[in-house]
């Protein structure tokens, strides 16, 4: 099993579907540190957002970024926001 199996395992365990709640998965390169951080995002209807960071890969994969989140997409039905992969 790969890291992006993985990612997608954890995606899946969170993802609750609980009723009036959001959920999406965002993809953000931080260009300082440089490196790609994943994070599983949910919220309320009405309440806060909460985020926590499941995943985290270098700067060389954020090409493949876009095909990662089409997989995610595909695989568990969560929406993915790609932020600041210019």
């Amino acid at each position: 099993m790969n890291y992006d199996d993985k990612l997608i395992e954890e995606i899946k365990k969170r993802f609750t579907k609980k009723k009036n709640t959001l959920y999406w998965v965002r993809i953000v390169y931080q260009r300082y540190s440089k490196q790609i951080n994943v994070f599983f995002e949910y919220a309320k209807i009405g309440m806060a957002t909460h985020s926590e960071q499941i995943g985290r890969y270098v700067e060389s994969e954020k090409n493949r970024m876009p095909e990662l989140g089409k997989r995610i997409k595909e695989e568990t039905n969560v929406s993915v926001e790609l932020g600041d992969l210019e």
